[in-house]
């Protein structure tokens, strides 16, 4: 008959007081909705070497005896879980947690969550671990305690966590994970894939800022050989979460003692927490049956009578002490880290109902299909009129592609100075025969413009009378002197449509998640919005032609009042350049003498004025037609790139183009199942977290 080894009921009363039990409780139901997957938990981890003393160590701190076996049951974390219960209703659960690679199989993380033991806690002996151990790892693919030939398997190592709960009525509330042991040396049954998993394993656990890691040192090994400790200095530089925990004092050889008894003094490596030393069961003693309050007896024996480990303060030696000590700081660390944990609790919550109302329900039919696009149109649409009406978001960057109206602005206004800086071919001229300062340009045609008209004059002379000016020169003169204009507009309207651009990318990735809808999305519009573009352009050309290609006309009010204006100042330039001004005797033949000019220099003067009068009128006239009847009608209107992707639109797709859109296919519809079931936890979260009281 088997011989039961009853577990200590009485392990983790050092780790117990009101206060702690009621927020350790807290902790462990939420560890238990599954939170701890998404959000980090506070949480005591053990991590160390291979054959360094950690189980032996977790079996002081829990009264949880593990098999006496070989370092083949800890090739997998395990999470043991202590509660307390009335009288008689003490049991030992076991259950297993599916890791990240057992979750992308279906079958096996469905095998997985469906493994459960329970048992009576009087009934849980050493050896019901031992085969409950081995039927886990069994389960998980791997060799458990009892495996032989460990050459031929596949799978030495899992990311799957073994969770032992045990409550009883003397049991306090503590959650402690014991991960596998380090190993340096690959042999033949540990391979150095194993000890890559293993060491990524517990880095996972030691990277997370709100693990407290029971880092543990085999005295009889050097310090500088054991790993785990350059991987907690990494992990936690500052050692505010690292307890230094010293096992095996009494294996040391005599005479050894000195530097162990430094570095248990923290005169060594140097941690915030210090470090604690421990004396646990040997192999010889589980072997004689030595039981776990023998165990503690032994040890408090030991660092009492046993010189030079006397020289230790009685704080820093035993369980007793160790657990004592525990209690607080992780009492302390978890009531300093609740808030934050309740704050990224919410933060996902939040995250979570964002992309389930983005991905939105079931999208299997095609009425279900049609409305899921629908709504993702009108959310379009919705960012769309902001974007449009300058209403940005407060925490968009400066340049953000979604402040669209910005951008249009920002187009228009540097289309508006290249064509009063670049616009003309010639530099328009003041009365004083100075370049105008309001076509002046950094650099451009060196020619005067007067020189210009006067070769261009003399050169397209007909039959008109001396003194007077051809229409049709003044045509083909102002055909010249807007030349740069369709360039100037075609740049503008590639800056516009680019921006458009920009703007649907970014607002189409930050609504539509699913890349594959998106990509399907963006085609369907991509040929009408190409389409859009080509008679945004034709529009442009026809405005190009209309205002260069026909006769020059205007009743705009404007023209005729800086001519009449200009030729005023003229006559009044050419008065006093003579010496006449105001108050001078009148004498008709001096004025007149002022007035008069030949018929070639006042052609040449009515020309430039009447071109340059003209030009300003239909710049003006130029760039509000292209801004308004290209770019908003055209780039941004109704049937523009902006708005077309719209509920009218989905109203006109068949079911064929509606499932091909936005049918669900089986990852969308498992992400979402996952997200509801999700939210469902993390809504339970926050109502047992908020009705906490620090």
């Amino acid at each position: 008959m088997t011989r039961k080894r009853a577990i200590d009921l009485t392990g983790a009363d050092g780790l117990d007081n009101e206060k702690r039990v009621r927020l350790l409780g807290i902790i462990d139901r939420l560890r238990e909705l599954g939170i701890s997957e998404n959000v980090s938990l506070p949480q005591l981890v053990v991590v160390g070497d291979q054959s360094s003393g950690k189980s032996s160590l977790l079996e002081g701190l829990t009264g949880l005896s593990f098999p006496v076996a070989s370092d083949l049951c800890t090739r997998f974390a395990t999470q043991i879980v202590l509660r307390r219960a009335p009288e008689g209703q003490g049991q030992a659960r076991i259950t297993i947690i599916p890791g990240p690679t057992s979750r992308l199989d279906e079958t096996l993380n469905q095998n997985l969550l469906a493994f459960e033991k329970t048992l009576a806690a009087a009934d849980f002996g050493c050896q019901e671990f031992e085969d409950i151990f081995d039927e886990a790892a069994s389960c998980m693919g791997i060799p458990g305690p009892k495996a032989k030939n460990l050459e031929d398997v596949e799978k030495r190592f899992s990311d799957d966590i073994l969770k032992i709960e045990l409550s009883g009525p003397d049991h306090r509330h503590l959650s402690v994970v014991d991960v596998p042991g380090l190993f340096h040396n690959p042999t033949k049954f540990q391979t150095e894939e194993d000890r890559a998993i293993i060491r990524k394993l517990i880095e996972d656990y030691m990277t997370d800022k709100r693990t407290i890691i029971l880092a543990v040192m085999d005295a009889r090994n050097n310090l500088a050989n054991q790993e785990v400790f350059s991987m907690a200095r990494a992990a936690d530089p500052a050692g505010k979460r690292t307890v230094g925990i010293v096992t095996k004092c009494d294996a040391l050889q005599a005479g050894d003692e000195a530097g162990v008894l430094r570095i248990a003094k923290n005169e060594v490596e140097r941690l915030t927490h210090g470090w604690f030393a421990v004396r646990n069961r040997s192999t010889k003693e589980i072997q004689e049956g030595v039981t776990i309050e023998g165990r503690h007896r032994k040890e408090k024996e030991f660092f009492s009578t046993v010189h030079p480990w006397t020289e230790l303060k009685k704080d820093r030696v035993g369980i007793n002490a160790l657990k004592s000590f525990l209690g607080h700081l992780l009492y302390d660390h978890i009531r300093s880290e609740f808030p934050a944990v309740v704050a990224d609790i919410e933060k996902l919550s939040l995250e979570t109902q964002k992309e389930l109302e983005i991905l939105g329900p079931s999208r299997q039919t095609p009425a279900e299909q049609r409305r899921f696009l629908t709504r993702l149109a009108s959310t379009y649409q919705n960012e769309v009129d902001r974007a449009l009406t300058g209403n940005y978001s407060a925490d968009l960057e400066a340049q953000s592609p979604l402040k669209l109206r910005m951008h249009l602005r920002q187009h228009a206004d540097d289309f508006a100075t290249s064509m009063a800086t670049e616009g003309h071919a010639k530099v328009f001229r003041t009365i004083q025969d100075e370049t105008d300062p309001e076509f002046s340009r950094p650099a451009g045609d060196s020619e005067n413009i007067y020189d210009w008209i006067r070769r261009y004059y003399l050169e397209s002379r007909g039959s008109e009378l001396p003194g007077t000016v051809n229409p049709v020169v003044l045509q083909n003169m102002f055909r010249q002197q807007s030349s740069p204009w369709e360039k100037i507009a075609i740049i503008y309207l590639e800056k516009t449509a680019s921006a458009v651009h920009s703007f649907n990318q970014q607002v189409f990735a930050k609504i539509i998640p699913d890349n594959d809808v998106r990509e399907k999305i963006g085609g369907v519009l991509s040929q009408p919005g190409e389409e859009t573009y080509r008679q945004a352009h034709d529009q442009l050309l026809m405005i190009v032609n209309d205002e260069r290609g026909g006769i020059l006309q205007t009743v705009n009010h404007y023209f005729a009042d800086t001519l009449s204006s200009t030729r005023q100042e003229r006559v009044i330039a050419r008065l006093e350049g003579l010496g006449l001004h105001d108050g001078y005797l009148f004498d008709m033949k001096t004025v007149l003498k002022g007035v008069h000019l030949s018929n070639e220099q006042q052609a040449i003067f009515d020309i430039h004025d009447i071109l340059k009068a003209y030009y300003k009128v239909a710049m003006k006239r130029f760039m509000d037609n292209v801004v308004v009847q290209v770019s908003e009608r055209y780039i941004v209107g109704e049937e523009g790139p902006v708005k077309m992707f719209s509920p009218d639109l989905i109203g006109g797709l068949d079911d064929d183009m509606l499932t091909d859109l936005a049918g669900e296919n089986f990852s969308t519809a498992s992400r979402r199942n996952d997200l509801v079931s999700m939210a469902a936890r993390l809504r339970e979260a926050l109502d047992i977290a908020k009705r906490a009281v620090l």
